[in-house]
């Protein structure tokens, strides 16, 4: 019913628009998710990560965003059409797949809360926490990050320009929030004051990323 598959980094697991026959659930790796709009600019809804799970489960027309590989990523993928008829006889997986439907309407409301922040250090901020949530290298007092996506990434998917978030992370780092000792690993330094920087009491829903 299910094979293996990989897909190299910068390859297309679909596009935008086109039709899906089968479901993905991420076993390794890192994809995003983005919309091309009708200026022909790009908008990052998401990232996605082992345990997450994207393609044709909807009845739908065709795939709502373009789904690429950050790095690497190895899938276990599903016929559409064997996995809902799977889904019919397995009322467990069923309800497990409602529960992150809903994760997924909470990860919308959560990541437009975090584009209604004013202030660039504050969106970032909020992204390293949930990142940190969703992906932890460790615990401890100081949990490190892995931020495989380019700049680029985080800038379109906060809504800021490359150069506004290359210098929130100079800032955060001058303020001791976080360390760099690699671009795509994040040392936070100090979680409370990220926390009161992003404005957050708790953590919010843990795919505030997931943006499908």
């Amino acid at each position: 019913m299910s094979s293996k598959a990989l897909f190299l980094k910068d390859s297309l697991l679909f596009e935008q628009d086109t039709r899906l026959e089968r479901v993905f659930f991420v076993i390794e790796g890192m994809v995003k998710l983005y919309r091309l709009l009708q200026d022909g600019q790009r908008q990052i809804t998401g990232f996605l990560g082992p345990g997450d799970v994207l393609g044709g489960i909807k009845r739908q027309a065709g795939a709502h965003c373009t789904a690429e590989a950050i790095t690497d990523v190895r899938v276990c993928a599903f016929n559409r059409t064997e996995f809902l008829q799977f889904l019919q006889d397995h009322a467990d997986l069923c309800f497990r797949l409602l529960i992150t439907a809903t994760d997924e309407i909470e990860a919308q409301q959560d990541h437009i809360t975090l584009l209604g922040r004013r202030r660039v250090g504050e969106r970032l901020a909020a992204f390293l926490l949930v990142s940190n949530h969703r992906w932890p290298l460790n615990g401890g007092i100081n949990p490190a990050v892995s931020l495989p996506m380019t700049r680029a990434d985080i800038a379109d998917h906060l809504g800021q320009t490359v150069e506004s978030v290359s210098r929130a992370f100079k800032q955060l780092k001058t303020l001791g929030y976080i360390d760099l000792p690699k671009p795509n690993l994040v040392i936070l330094k100090n979680v409370p004051a990220l926390y009161g920087l992003a404005g957050f009491d708790e953590m919010p829903s843990q795919h505030i990323a997931l943006g499908l």
